[in-house]
């Protein structure tokens, strides 16, 4: 294939130029640094696309990118495949700083990987789609009409995603199928394709008791403790087997498919690496619910951190005035954010009727919901997946699992919306790729396989 000899001759440009954009500082709420990245994005995407546009928003801007088939059949008895992928040029902190074994943006490769913040998550993952594109487009190869759009917002919930995606609609009426580079592959270290992902919904409480932490001693007794309180109310939010207690909240939970359980089956999980992997002698959540589903198709209700009083080398012997407590519930598809935060609000009402102590605790509480994604799931049975399986297998050299529901969430929904097309997840950074973690890495091997990944799938695509 032309297109493979070319990009086999521009391998360390491509390194070169991934380089450059990952010096570029672009954590989220750092304006100037994203803006300078979207430049840079918009001025090197202009080398090869048929149109390039960056779209302001009240927040970050969103690069959108499009290039036309070169060849297309005279017998074709259908328009051209149109595949939109989607990455996020926005990074996360790179605190804590002293963890670093090289500095996050000075990109340096050691042992077959690349070091820097925002290589595996998700600078790397998309850069290969510009590569793979580049090399068709150059060898003049390109029988599908491709788009791209770059978030610069999605280590923040994606909030101006919408508004983008509004001011530009047209751009998005013909996309056939949307593919997404991100996150990191299966554990079992073999290439993924996943099928979507759980949604989340976030939501904080912080409950004040007092007007200040007192002696544990002195006023013990008397003023109450907000940890225990929390803990009283959290109790009725979970029983001991895992389930959550509020009322309607599994009633939406999807019945996965046969294709799904069959895909489940076929990885062939062993509940004993799961536990010698985490360090862990037993499973936590829904103890009636097999493995493999409570990772994919069932819904979660996570405590992700509680903060009051004080621990360890500052311990003091006081009764805190306040608690903090951050809850993230991972949603399955049919769920909905909004439903399943009003249901949560319904069970704190539910409360307040119930009796006069938690109602004297809720009156002293006060919450927030600030992330909320919506699941995606797109079945496995669609004709597509056979083209991506291919492509991948070609790419990497094996062939890839099928993974119904990835775990963690994507804001994908809006992309849904405007396309109300399938949607796939294909990682191109390994297992231990430690994004968000100091020391965030991408092997360069996987790099080079996630760009002959999407050049076979252009060519797979384009022969329809």
């Amino acid at each position: 294939m032309k297109e493979l000899d070319y990009f086999a001759k521009q391998k360390e440009q491509y390194l070169d130029d991934l380089f450059e954009l990952i010096r570029i500082p672009s954590i989220t709420r750092d304006q100037k640094a994203v803006q300078e990245a979207a430049n840079w994005l918009e001025k090197r995407l202009k080398d090869s696309a048929d149109f390039v546009k960056q779209i302001p928003t009240q927040g970050n801007p969103v690069v959108i990118a499009e290039w036309k088939p070169q060849i297309i059949e005279i017998s074709a008895s259908k328009a051209p495949t149109t595949i939109l992928f989607y990455g996020h040029y926005d990074v996360q902190p790179p605190d804590p700083l002293d963890k670093w074994h090289s500095p996050p943006f000075e990109p340096e490769i050691r042992e077959g990987r690349i070091f820097a913040r925002g290589v595996g998550d998700n600078k790397g993952q998309f850069f290969a789609h510009i590569a793979a594109i580049e090399s068709v487009v150059k060898t003049e190869q390109l029988r599908t009409h491709v788009k791209l759009i770059l978030d610069g917002e999605e280590e923040l919930g994606s909030a101006h995603l919408d508004e983008a995606i509004s001011k530009e609609i047209d751009f998005f009426r013909d996309v056939d199928l949307v593919v997404v580079s991100d996150g990191p592959a299966d554990p079992t270290w073999k290439p993924t394709l996943e099928f979507g992902a759980r949604g989340i919904v976030t939501i904080q409480l912080h409950l004040q008791t007092a007007k200040g932490d007192v002696h544990s001693g002195n006023f013990g007794g008397i003023q109450p403790n907000p940890v225990w309180d929390v803990i009283t109310l959290l109790k009725t939010m979970r029983d001991d087997s895992g389930k959550c207690l509020i009322d309607g909240f599994y009633d939406d939970v999807f019945t996965p498919s046969e294709a799904a359980i069959k895909a489940v089956k076929n990885l062939n999980r062993d509940p004993e690496v799961y536990k010698e992997q985490l360090g862990i002698s037993y499973f936590g959540e829904e103890q009636d619910q097999p493995l493999v589903h409570k990772l994919m198709f069932r819904p979660t209700f996570n405590i992700r951190g509680i903060g009051s009083g004080s621990v360890k080398e500052k311990a003091r012997t006081v009764i805190p005035k306040e608690a903090y407590v951050e809850i993230d519930i991972r949603l399955v598809p049919n769920q909905e954010p909004e439903k399943i935060k009003q249901l949560f609000f319904n069970h704190i009402d539910r409360l307040k009727e119930e009796n006069d102590q938690y109602k004297k605790i809720l009156e002293r509480c006060s919450f927030r919901s600030e992330t909320s994604f919506y699941p995606m799931f797109t079945p496995i049975e669609l004709p597509w997946t056979e083209k991506l399986e291919r492509s991948i297998q070609n790419g990497y050299g094996e062939k890839p699992l099928l993974i119904p529901l990835a775990g963690g969430s994507l804001p994908l929904y809006s992309l849904y919306k405007a396309t109300e097309k399938p949607m796939y997840i294909i990682p191109y950074a390994q297992p231990d790729e430690d994004n968000h973690a100091p020391n965030e890495n991408l092997m360069v091997d996987w790099f080079y396989n996630g760009i002959k990944t999407s050049i076979y799938l252009l060519a797979e695509l384009g022969r329809d």
